[in-house]
């Protein structure tokens, strides 16, 4: 038996990949000679998220998550034994997922493009780079169009295969790459990628582009010429250049045809409302962001908006989609860049209250309460509203009533038994 370099091993088990993933895409093909399936499986399909990024609701959308994503906070927490929680500041794991990643990457870059791919491909991934003594010291991200589907080991172990520029092949275990997964049912492995589900959605919404483009990038007067008498064809020709020359694209829009030798231009009803292109546009916006979670308002589509309730659609908006994404890459990092014992007292949380803040009015409002009812001191707020501490002093927690502290309310004892404002 021949045993098998790194190279040749990384060589087979790529072509193996491959023709399974043929043998996979036969299964989802029509059967031969239906022409009508294939016509419906052909027409607007979109094979790749660079196409769908070409229409302008998608890029929209994506750029829209993937940069709030970004520009949210995010700590890396360790637990005080108390029951409570205070950042790790100390920790190099905070600086790489907070600060910058690599030496060439800031944050933001690195989680805008990260976010960027798990909506739109099967999901996100990196590179983790650790030194000789295991600790992660570099994060780099992995375009998901270079990756392999998430596979495993005889042993158990998960490994994906990175193919690099100049074809450059490199496995990475379990350990070594960082995965969030996007959306899962069939597979408890590999995530489905977004843009093949919703391929009908975003093909129709590509064919509306392209055929409202080309309704402006043709003749306009959209119609034909009668000509009385026949053209030989170094005529037609001469017509026929003079003619798109002149009233051809819409630079050309709106001007006087001039005839001659008794033809005639009939100009064809080519009405775009008549042939409810726009609302078929404006529907597809909204179809678009369904797919991705995102209030249609954000997607500069008011037509359904109001005063009243934009603010309750971006909370919405934070809810039910920044949430659920930032808890999916909080889980990520606990998994994939921890070892066993920092498990044990770390994890990482998003910041969502720069989201949530509302009006001057109403954080004030909620402030005061949360005040007066012992569940906020100054300190607390001033943080909330970044601004500095005032010192042990704001400290401090009062309940209503006659704002005594909370330790002196527990024993009961009124403002006047305290000595000069001592606790004892």
């Amino acid at each position: 038996m021949k045993i098998l370099s790194n190279k040749e091993y990384r060589e087979l088990e790529e072509s193996r990949l491959e023709l399974e993933t043929m043998k996979n895409d036969l299964t989802t093909y029509p059967a031969l000679g239906n022409d009508s399936e294939w016509s419906a499986y052909l027409t607007g399909k979109i094979e790749h998220s660079d196409y769908a990024l070409e229409i302008a609701a998608v890029f929209r959308c994506v750029d829209l998550g993937s940069k709030t994503m970004a520009a949210l906070p995010l700590h890396l927490y360790e637990q005080d034994g108390k029951g409570g929680k205070r950042k790790a500041t100390k920790n190099p794991l905070f600086n790489i997922t907070y600060v910058q990643p690599n030496r060439y990457t800031t944050a933001y870059e690195f989680w805008q493009m990260y976010v960027a791919n798990v909506m739109l491909t099967r999901g996100g991934f990196a590179k983790i780079v650790r030194d000789n003594k295991g600790n992660v010291v570099e994060l780099w991200n992995i375009p998901t169009n270079k990756v392999s589907r998430v596979q495993w080991t005889e042993t158990g172990r998960r490994y994906i295969v990175v193919t690099l520029e100049d074809e450059i092949v490199e496995t990475l275990f379990e350990g070594e790459f960082l995965y969030t997964p996007g959306f899962r049912f069939a597979s408890d492995d590999n995530a489905h990628d977004p843009m093949v589900l919703a391929a009908k959605v975003l093909g129709l919404a590509s064919d509306m582009n392209t055929f409202a483009g080309k309704g402006f990038g043709g003749v306009s007067p959209g119609g034909y010429v009668e000509y009385p008498t026949g053209m030989s064809d170094k005529a037609y020709e001469r017509f026929k250049n003079s003619f798109y020359e002149n009233y051809g694209g819409v630079q050309n829009a709106g001007k006087w045809i001039f005839l001659e030798l008794g033809s005639k231009a009939v100009r064809w009803d080519y009405d775009m409302e008549k042939t409810q292109l726009l609302d078929s546009r404006k529907f597809a916006v909204s179809d678009i962001c369904r797919v991705f979670g995102i209030p249609p308002h954000l997607c500069f589509d008011l037509e359904h908006a109001t005063f009243s309730n934009i603010e309750q659609q971006s909370m919405e908006f934070v809810r039910d989609f920044v949430n659920p994404l930032a808890v999916r890459i909080e889980q990520s990092l606990y998994r994939d860049l921890l070892t066993e014992k920092q498990k044990q007292n770390l994890f990482w949380k998003f910041n969502l209250n720069g989201l949530l803040r509302g009006d001057t009015a109403t954080r004030m409002e909620a402030y005061a309460k949360g005040r007066q009812n012992g569940w906020l001191s100054a300190n607390d707020i001033r943080e909330l509203e970044d601004m500095n501490s005032i010192g042990p002093a704001g400290d401090v927690y009062f309940v209503n009533g006659n704002m005594l502290p909370l330790e002196a309310a527990l024993e009961n004892r009124p403002k006047s038994a305290q000595n000069k404002g001592e606790l004892k």
